[in-house]
This record gives C-alpha cells, structure tokens and sequence, in this order.
C-alpha cells in the first residue's frame, strides 16, 4: 500500500465534543484525605482518596455520577425522589457517548487517497474552522508499510455545535494496511478546556481504543477539574460498545473516584442497551461497590425512567429504594 497519504475528514466539531464528554470521565477522588494524587499529569487530585460509604444519601449520586461519567444533578442536591422538584442542571454530556462519537470519527478518516510519490511516510496538515468561531489544525503522519500513525490536533477556541475547545490532543495508533481497518487508535490529552452550555471543565489524561468489527473498547485514565474547581478522577476505566442494527450494547467497569465521598467499583451487570432513537438505556443494570460490602445498583426501566437502590448496610439486603427518576433528572 505504499503512496497511500491519510485524507483526515473529521468533523472537529463532534471530535471536539467527544474529548469533553471524556473529560468528564474523569470524575473521581481517592482513598482517605493523604497526599494528593497526580495522575496523569497536568492536573493534581487531592480529594478523598478512600473508597466510598454508600449511604441513603449518597446512593443516587454516586451511582448516577459512575454511569455518567461526570456530575449529575443528584450531586447538586437536587435529586429528592421521582415525585420530587425537577433540576436545573440540564447534563449536556454523557460518558457513554463518548466511545461512540470517536468510533464515528474514526471512520471518518480516509487512508486511500493516492499520492503520487513513494514516501513511506506520508503526512497530511489541514486547518477546520468552527460553525460558530475558532479553528482546529490537525497534523498527521504516516508509515503507509506498517500502519503505525501519530500526529495532533490544536484547538483555538474552536466552537462547534455551542461546544468551545481549546488545547491539544495528541494522536497515534496502527492500521491494517490492506483493509485500513484501524488496529487501536490513542488520544492523548493535555490540560484541554471544554465548555458548553453550563458546564465547563478542563481534562488531562489518556484514552485509548481497540477496534474489532462492529464492537469498540476504550481504556480511559483521566482527570478532570470543573468549574468550581474541584477535581475528579477516573482509574481503569473500561467501556465497550457493540453496535446492533438500530442499537448499542454498552458494558462498562472501573474506578470513580468522587473528590467528596471517595471511590466505587463499578461493573456491569446487565450491558444497557440503547436504541438509535432514544438518548437513554431501554434495559440494564449496573452496580457499584463501596466500602464495607455496601453497594447500590442502577436498573434501567424504559427509555424514561430509571430507578436505584441500595444496600447502605453491607448484609446483602436492598434497604434503600427503589428510588425511581426520570433519566434527565440525573
């Protein structure tokens, strides 16, 4: 395949979009309140560093934040019950998104645009300006023998679809040179600022994926400072999404460490399912795991609703919920 230059044809908007919805991956704390953790690198975590107490109190937002990947509006207090006052924190981005919009960009790439010469090493450079202001620049190389590719792309306030980006992610990874089917693809990411809508955050961390036919597995390190200030964590994050006709089928397991209440270990029990018409899981159930066999569980009802409970007391009995809520609630 030698001659073979990328023709990058991402839409820098939604790519943009998906690096936040990875930022607030990076929603996480530690265990006891000790020396501050850094992890990767750019930003520093010093919240509790102790795996979590799960309580009637802390039940619904921890379970909700572990899903999600980010603050949900049970954090903000908000969250009473089903029958109780609607939010004001509408959640513009969600975690389990994020694996599918980078899958989509993916395969936006085109690695079969012919080159006259017969460089190994091919490279491709292109300026992207956003719907509503800032630019991207994206660089690229390579090795059309191996597969193997590296390069970056830097934001200046590009603003796509309300969303503003700016920062640097680097790029690598392999594709199989006869079918151009990507291998693995990495991103790593530098202190990149998000903001849209009412959130903003800044993140720093890595994401890596592994591609076989129509399923996705990203490995996620990342941490992420909001705008209050405060910083979460993700640790060993692991999501992987498996596309069905009208449908993903999403597992996901890991660390969250929530910078108040310390970490869960979450883990899938019944993969969530959602349909291409719906923004939410129609089925699934998920759990977390916190200190002294205490734990809760994040069921699925329909489309619209879901619902949690909670063994706050470790005896493997359920004495909280369940609580139902409207999935936009959380």
């Amino acid at each position: 395949m030698k001659g073979t230059v990328m023709k990058t044809k991402i839409s820098i908007g939604r790519f943009l979009f998906a690096l936040g919805i990875l930022s607030l991956v990076a929603c996480g704390g530690g265990g006891g309140s000790g020396a501050p953790i850094i992890e990767p690198t750019g930003l520093i975590y010093s919240g509790v560093t102790s795996q979590a107490i799960i309580d009637s109190n802390n039940a619904a937002g921890l379970a909700s934040d572990a899903f999600l990947g980010g603050e949900s509006a049970t954090d903000l207090s908000i969250f009473s019950s089903f029958s109780g006052p609607q939010p004001m924190f509408v959640r513009e981005i969600k975690l389990h998104e994020v694996v599918q919009i980078f899958k989509g960009e993916l395969y936006e790439m085109d690695f079969n645009a012919q080159r006259m010469d017969s460089l190994a090493i091919q490279s491709e450079q292109e300026t992207v300006f956003g719907d509503c202001g800032g630019s991207a620049i994206y660089a690229v190389e390579m090795d059309d023998v191996n597969g193997n590719f590296t390069g970056s792309m830097t934001f200046s306030d590009f603003c796509n679809g309300e969303t503003t980006i700016s920062g640097t992610v680097g790029l690598s990874g392999q594709l199989d040179v006869n079918t151009s089917d990507f291998l693995n693809f990495n991103f790593s990411i530098n202190m990149v600022s998000l903001a849209s809508a009412n959130q903003s955050y800044v993140m720093d961390g890595d994401v890596s994926f592994n591609v076989s036919g129509t399923t996705s597995t990203a490995s996620i390190g990342m941490l992420m400072r909001d705008n209050n200030g405060e910083v979460f964590w993700v640790k060993d994050y692991v999501l992987s999404i498996s596309e069905g006709v009208d449908y993903v089928d999403i597992n996901m397991s890991g660390r969250f460490f929530h910078p108040t209440h310390g970490y869960v270990d979450l883990t899938t029990i019944n993969q969530a399912r959602i349909y291409n018409v719906y923004d939410w899981p129609s089925s699934g159930e998920l759990q977390i795991v916190g200190a002294d066999g205490t734990k809760a569980r994040l069921t699925a009802v329909d489309e619209n609703y879901c619902e949690i409970i909670a063994d706050t007391n470790g005896d493997d009995n359920y004495d909280y919920g369940p609580a139902q809520m409207s999935w936009h609630d959380i």
